[in-house]
């Protein structure tokens, strides 16, 4: 051997390529009825005192990751530690996302040589549950490891009375992800699996085994083990499930004092509105909010009162005014507001965005007028009640998006969750007075006129004569409660039938467009539909409305990690 030669090898210790390294592991794991299963890790080292000076660490991960980004925390407890077949020191340390075991004490420096470590643990929540079958999946030797190993081998001892014929057994080798087979593998009458790799493991690569057995031998989770265990380990969901039950148990309390309706009264049918109320104005106090469909109602009860004149042509829509007479009906609460807003300085205005600011305003002055007159008095809203109910929701999401992981998709759906039940009990707190009850009752019973078919109008009580005059006046009515349809074809044989003296068919003097009287209820309903629409587009400024891993089985896998020396 050359000097120089000889130099080299000398200096190997000092370089850091001292050959320490695993001689053997093997890992005996016992797989026990309850889901634990415990492991004698047996690791045999060669120390020369560079980077295995006191002894030895092993890494276990604990903490992994589900489908849906959620924290899974497995159960890991370091029971003994021997050294040479008699007891060794050994502590533990928190590592990112698991957990490493340090063997040795850091005042005591072991000798050179040959070590054999004996390591015993118990670990749950390990095991896979499918459809068919259970199963072990196990990274024996993990695929972080310092030194390389010589000999890497495992047995899986089932505690439990498995037919051998029901065993299946496969194991990998390679880095992470791979799927060599370079390793051998047996069963004994005892039921234990023998697996063995063929060649020795670099510091990446690693051996995993997978070991199934039939349904029925070991305890499988319930449902209401895994919501524990997922509400446990992850705390950014346990926030947003306890921000939804403390919703819960303020909004159902809160709501059966202040928000629950009033027993309905007894229905009985009539053929005319409640006294003194417009279209607009019921279908506001039976929302209990205002929509563009109460402006139409509006807009077509002031045409059918004489008010104005409906045009349309294409897709354009003119409102026109007409000049008041004495035999006009007089206008009911806020539409004086609503035509005094339309027609201010003007005798007509087209439906459009370009003219949102007078037709915002007069919608605006509709609206105004009609909360004065009826909110509070029919209905109450009880939006303060809300106020705590937003602060629960937002202060859980705060809470929940801060803590674990964060926004994981089942936090947020949790958080949005909370935002509709907080939307939906914001809707049903709204309640009608006792006098809003009793007015619901006496529409119901307007409703049930309206709607009720043709073929069932000999069951009522001398029930008005149908002419267009009744058609028309109580149209704006049918189109406030969403009735039009049934009005219309109850008319539609009447109506059909009616020629003018020129022989031209009916046709109502409010309204200058298509009319079929043939087809009533399609012409109503196309009447209802696009004024509507026109009025929802036009009342807002242009463009403020929107257009429309490693090989094998997957499941319960574990072990892994890796080790070196310190």
């Amino acid at each position: 051997m050359t000097r120089l030669a000889c130099l080299f090898f000398l200096l190997l210790p000092l370089c850091g390529f001292a050959d320490e390294r695993i001689l053997s592991f093997h890992s005996e794991i016992r797989v026990m009825t309850d889901g634990m299963i415990e492991v004698t890790e047996t690791i045999k080292v060669r120390a020369e005192g560079n980077r295995i000076k006191r002894g030895i660490y092993r890494d276990f991960p604990i903490e992994y990751e589900d489908k849906l980004g959620n924290d899974y925390k497995v159960a890991f407890k370091p029971l003994a530690v021997m050294r040479n077949d008699r007891p060794e020191a050994f502590h533990t340390q928190e590592i990112r996302r698991g957990m490493r075991t340090y063997f040795g004490r850091a005042d005591r420096r072991i000798d050179q040589g040959e070590h054999t470590y004996v390591f015993r643990y118990s670990a749950s929540r390990m095991l896979g549950f499918f459809e068919a079958h259970d199963e072990l999946y196990w990274n024996v030797t993990g695929f972080d490891w310092a030194f390389p190993i010589d000999k890497a081998s495992a047995t899986v001892q089932l505690e439990f009375d498995a037919p051998l014929s029901g065993i299946t057994k496969e194991a990998y080798t390679g880095p992470f992800g791979a799927q060599g087979t370079d390793y051998r593998s047996r069963f004994d009458s005892a039921r234990r699996v023998y697996f063995e790799s063929n060649s020795p493991l670099s510091p990446v690569n690693g051996l995993t085994i997978v070991v199934g057995w039939p349904k029925g031998f070991v305890d499988e989770p319930t449902k209401a083990d895994k919501l524990g265990w997922l509400l446990k380990d992850n705390k950014n969901l346990l926030a947003t499930v306890f921000g939804y039950l403390l919703l819960l148990a303020y909004y159902i309390p809160v709501w059966r004092k202040y928000g629950r309706d009033p027993e309905e009264g007894v229905i009985v049918t009539r053929y005319e509105p409640p006294d003194g109320f417009s279209p607009a104005s019921l279908r506001y106090i039976r929302q209990m909010y205002y929509d563009d469909k109460v402006m139409t109602a509006a807009v077509v009860n002031l045409a059918v009162k004489g008010y104005l004149q409906i045009k349309k042509r294409g897709r354009a829509h003119w409102l026109i005014m007409r000049t008041p007479d004495g035999s006009k009906l007089p206008m009911a609460p806020g539409e004086n507001e609503l035509y005094t807003e339309l027609f201010k300085g003007q005798t007509k205005i087209e439906l459009d965005d370009a003219n949102h600011k007078i037709l915002g305003e007069a919608r605006g002055a509709h609206r105004k007028s009609l909360i004065k007159d009826y909110k509070q008095h029919y209905f109450k809203t009880n939006i303060v009640l809300n106020i705590p109910a937003v602060l629960i929701v937002i202060g859980s999401m705060l809470v929940a998006l801060n803590i674990g992981r964060g926004p994981t998709p089942l936090v947020i759906a949790g958080t949005v969750l909370s935002f509709l039940t907080m939307a939906f009990f914001a809707i049903i707190m709204k309640r009608p007075t006792i006098r809003g009850r009793k007015l619901l009752d006496e529409m119901l019973g307007f409703k049930d006129f309206l709607e009720i078919a043709e073929k069932d109008e000999l069951n009522l009580r001398n029930p008005p004569e149908k002419t267009p005059q009744l058609f028309e006046s109580l149209l704006p009515f049918a189109l406030a409660l969403g009735v039009d349809q049934q009005w219309s074809e109850r008319f539609a044989t009447v109506l059909a039938s009616i020629r003018g003296p020129d022989g031209r068919e009916y046709q109502p003097s409010w309204y200058d467009g298509k009319w079929n009287s043939s087809n009533l209820s399609k012409t109503t309903n196309k009447l209802s539909s696009s004024l509507n629409s026109a009025i929802s587009s036009s009342v807002s400024p242009p463009g403020s409305s929107s257009g429309g891993g490693g090989g094998g089985s997957s499941g319960g896998g574990g072990g892994g990690g890796g080790g070196g020396g310190w």
